[in-house]
This record gives C-alpha cells, structure tokens and sequence, in this order.
C-alpha cells in the first residue's frame, strides 16, 4: 500500500532516515535537532517519532536562511 502526502510533507521517515538524510547521528536528531524545532510527529504512546522527508528538508532550508519561513 503507496500512502500519497503531497508536496507539503513528502515520504515517512524513521529517525534512522532522518539522520542518514541529514547526515548524522540518530542520536543527534534526537538530543540536539528535535529540540531545535526539527518538526516531527510523535506515534502513540510509543513515543516513536515520525519525520516527513520534504518537512525536514524545509526545515533546513530555513534554518540556513537564518530561519525564515517560506511559503
């Protein structure tokens, strides 16, 4: 089953993906990046976190641009 997010949010990612997407550590997507404002969705009562791939690379985006939103 194909789940279609559109442009807004791209493809799920685990935090596995996430950080070989950014290129580093999980453990850097989860002490240093999340509590950044890395925008992600937490699952449940888990607490497992699910990143959307085009959110992220937005999200990077802008914080190279010295965070500023683009619309």
């Amino acid at each position: 089953m194909k789940l279609a997010f559109g442009p807004l949010l791209g493809a799920p990612l685990d935090m596995r993906a996430v950080a070989r997407l950014i290129g580093c550590s999980p453990w850097t997507v989860r002490q240093t990046l999340v509590p950044r404002g890395l925008p992600h969705f937490r699952s449940g009562a888990s607490g497992r976190l699910i990143f959307y791939r085009d959110q992220v690379i937005r999200w990077i985006y802008e914080q190279q641009q010295g965070g500023k939103q683009i619309h």
